[in-house]
């Protein structure tokens, strides 16, 4: 709780010190002032990592008809199934294997 009130104390602190030595009239500043470009991402630099989805496969059962076939009453064979992520973060699934 302490470390969050000195985070907003340096915070305003840093705001009101950044305020007293701007110019009243930017008009008058013989220095031009670099614009800040808006950046639409949640990511903090320095602080958050760049989210990437890897293929990273964890195996999976699950109905696969198609593969596997059907069973006499009706309903689907499982397969063995290896899921993941890929990079557009769709989730995709390969067949395996039939399981037994």
């Amino acid at each position: 709780m302490k470390t969050i009130i000195a985070a907003i104390a340096i915070a305003l602190w840093s705001l009101s010190a950044g305020a007293a030595d701007e110019p009243a009239d930017a008009a008058d500043d013989p220095t031009p002032r670099a614009s800040v470009a808006r950046q639409d991402s949640l990511e903090i630099p320095g602080l958050t990592a760049c989210h990437q989805c890897e293929w990273r496969p964890k195996p999976h059962t699950k109905a696969a008809e198609e593969q596997c076939g059907m069973t006499p009453d009706g309903s689907p064979r499982m397969g063995m199934f290896e899921c993941g992520f890929s990079q557009e973060c769709d989730r995709v699934c390969n067949f395996v294997r039939c399981a037994e």
